[in-house]
C-alpha cells in the first residue's frame, strides 16, 4: 500500500506551483514526498527574495527557516512539520536542507546571482549523488530564464530519460513548452500533454529566444 504520511505535501506544492507538481507525477513514488517538500521549500525561499521589499526582511525570512530546521521546531507550519518528519525518518540530512537555503541566502549577499542560478543549483541538489547530471541544473535554470529554455534540446535532455530523473526531463519539456506559443497558465490539459510528451506525441519545440 502507498505511504500516505506526507501525501499532502504534493498537494501543497500543487497549490503553490501546479506545473512543478505535475512534473513530479513522473518521479518514483517513494521519492515524491521529499522532492515535493524540497521544491516547496525552494519556492518559499524564492518568494522571500522576490516579494519582500527590503533585503533585510528577506534575510530574516530565510533565517527563520534555517533556525527552525536547526532547532527542529515546527511553529505550526505544515511544510516545516513535513520537513521535520523527513529528518526524523532519515530521508534527508539537516545539512542538506540548510545548504539548500544557503543558495538563496548567498543571492541576497551577491546581486550577481540570479534566480536561474539558484534553481540550477537546487535542481542539481535534488538530482542527488556525487556527480549529478549537469542537464538537471540546466533544466532548473531554464524554468526561470527563457533564453536558457530556448537552448534546451533533445540531446541535452536525453540523459534524463531514466526512472530517477524523468520528472526533471519533464520539467525540461515544460520549460520548452512555455516558449512554444501554446502555453497557458490555466491549461487544464497540461497533464495530458505531459503524458503525450512522454510517449513522443507533440513534444514542445520552443520558438527561438529574441
Amino acid at each position: 500500500m502507498p505511504d500516505n504520511r506526507w501525501s499532502n505535501g504534493w498537494q501543497a506544492l500543487r497549490d503553490s506551483d501546479r506545473d512543478l507538481a505535475l512534473c513530479l507525477l513522473f518521479s518514483p513514488s517513494g521519492s515524491r514526498p521529499l522532492l515535493a517538500d524540497r521544491l516547496h521549500l525552494a519556492l518559499e525561499a524564492e518568494i522571500s527574495v522576490r516579494v519582500t521589499s527590503e533585503p533585510m526582511l528577506a534575510a530574516i525570512r530565510l533565517q527563520w527557516w534555517a533556525d527552525a530546521i536547526e532547532s527542529r521546531r515546527e511553529e505550526k507550519v505544515p511544510l516545516m512539520r513535513r520537513l521535520l518528519r523527513h529528518l526524523e525518518a532519515g530521508a534527508i540530512q539537516q545539512d542538506d536542507l540548510l545548504a539548500q537555503l544557503a543558495i538563496w541566502q548567498d543571492r541576497l549577499a551577491d546581486n550577481t546571482i540570479s534566480a536561474a542560478s539558484c534553481w540550477r543549483d537546487v535542481f542539481l541538489m535534488l538530482a542527488g549523488g556525487d556527480e549529478p547530471p549537469p542537464a538537471a541544473g540546466r533544466v532548473g535554470a531554464a524554468l526561470q530564464d527563457h533564453e536558457q529554455a530556448a537552448q534546451l534540446d533533445d540531446g541535452i535532455l536525453a540523459g534524463l530519460r531514466t526512472r530517477e530523473f524523468y520528472w526533471i526531463w519533464m520539467a525540461g519539456q515544460l520549460a520548452r513548452h512555455r516558449l512554444s506559443g501554446r502555453f497557458r497558465e490555466d491549461d487544464a490539459l497540461l497533464v495530458w500533454r505531459m503524458l503525450g510528451w512522454r510517449i513522443g506525441i507533440r513534444r514542445p519545440s520552443p520558438l527561438p529566444s529574441s
